[in-house]
């Protein structure tokens, strides 16, 4: 029956991110002893006032339908906060709530290209950009971000796509995989490229929360105010407030462009849950919840950077931002006659040694595997003391 799917369903590839999480809960179901380093979510709770607010907003009846973009108390609260946080001025026009960052991610894609446009995505890149693009039928060009320039992107081969006409390009700092995090001298390199071209930016600032530098997060309109014209910031609490499973994401864009997304929203899911709303409330006037989450992953980041530099075989680019380890497995696996590439090595560190890591195949970067740090101390120790006795074997 495949014969009736479309060439567009036909591209799109399932998350490798998931299926590994999902492969792994069935076989610890099955007892076997299994490790997860595979998602990215906080395995730390939601902060008991958010909770509570999502308690509040059962016995208040916040059961019906909503405007597509949010009823106005949140979208006013997205406004304000931002307004400070981006250094520009945010009016709730140029806001919306959407089913998680995925979905803000997708909206605005699909509002500002059409089939055959170009979208830039910088090389390692988060699973879903390319699928996203194949799902809207454009031309994905990708723009490496090397290793060796701390996966920072190549201008010149950035400039060289925007010359060649592409028409939207994805950024996301702090970076899923690689913990990469923009300084403003670099993002505004960045940021000038694209206003010297025809092309609108989507800037995926999800793990904006979690920055272990002093200058903290940068975004393009930090330092290119400017942009704000034809900028989509896309961001949300999954991250910073331990909330994945509640999806709530937001998009803040020029009113043109919010419009748009609107419009498609509203034939697609509507809107998110009227509870979560009354709770996204509540967590964006407590900013300072996210310090204690921040400081967890602060003391992780310390404990499991040491532990991977011993590893045999590897290298490792310190994560400067997000919760992840992006470790550059090429040399163990060029020293091995049983890999041929970093996805053969994460099945075979599942299956003979039950550790669940994603390949660097799912980032379009083979021979690297992403190691996430949000886990407990006794699991990530027990994680790295069998990484180490599995690449001993090699």
């Amino acid at each position: 029956m495949t014969d009736f799917l479309s060439r567009r369903a036909q591209a799109i590839q399932p998350s490798a991110t998931f299926a590994l999480s999902t492969k792994a809960k069935e076989l610890k179901a099955r007892g076997e002893p299994i490790l997860d380093l595979s998602l990215g979510e906080p395995d730390l709770p939601t902060p008991a006032p958010v909770v509570e607010a999502a308690h509040r907003a059962l016995d208040e009846g916040h059961f019906g339908y909503t405007p597509t973009a949010g009823v106005m108390p949140l979208r006013e609260a997205i406004a304000r906060v931002y307004t400070e946080r981006l250094g520009v001025e945010v009016d709730p026009s140029m806001t919306m709530a959407t089913q998680g960052g995925k979905q803000a991610l997708y909206q605005a894609l699909a509002t500002v290209t059409d089939a055959g446009d170009k979208v830039a995505i910088l090389q390692p890149y988060w699973v879903s950009y390319l699928e996203q693009a194949h799902a809207l039928d454009l031309e994905p060009v990708i723009v490496p971000c090397p290793a060796e320039n701390r996966f920072r992107p190549d201008l010149d081969a950035l400039k060289a796509a925007l010359d060649d006409g592409v028409k939207a390009v994805i950024l996301n700092s702090p970076s899923n995989p690689t913990g990469a995090a923009y300084d403003r001298e670099e993002m505004a390199r960045l940021a000038d490229l694209i206003l010297q071209s025809g092309a609108v930016l989507i800037s995926d600032e999800i793990y904006e929360d979690i920055v272990y530098g002093p200058e903290g997060h940068v975004s393009p309109l930090h330092v290119r105010p400017e942009l704000r014209e034809r900028c989509c910031v896309v961001t949300g609490l999954s991250k910073g407030f331990a909330m994945t499973g509640w999806r709530i994401g937001f998009s803040i864009a020029p009113t043109w462009w919010t419009q748009a997304m609107i419009r498609l929203q509203g034939h697609t899911t509507s809107h998110i849950a009227a509870t979560c709303q009354q709770t996204a409330i509540t967590a964006l006037g407590r900013r300072d919840l996210v310090e204690g989450l921040v400081e967890v992953f602060r003391r992780r980041r310390k404990r499991v950077v040491p532990q991977a530099r011993t590893l045999p075989g590897t290298s490792l680019f310190d994560p400067e931002g997000a919760f992840y380890l992006f470790l550059d497995v090429k040399e163990l696996i060029a020293g091995s006659s049983a890999m041929d590439d970093s996805k053969a090595l994460a099945e075979w560190l599942l299956e003979r040694h039950h550790l669940a890591v994603v390949p660097g195949e799912a980032f379009g970067a083979s021979g690297h595997l992403r190691l996430s740090f949000a886990a407990s101390d006794a699991v990530l120790d027990e994680a790295f003391q069998r990484l180490d006795e599995a690449f001993a074997q090699l």
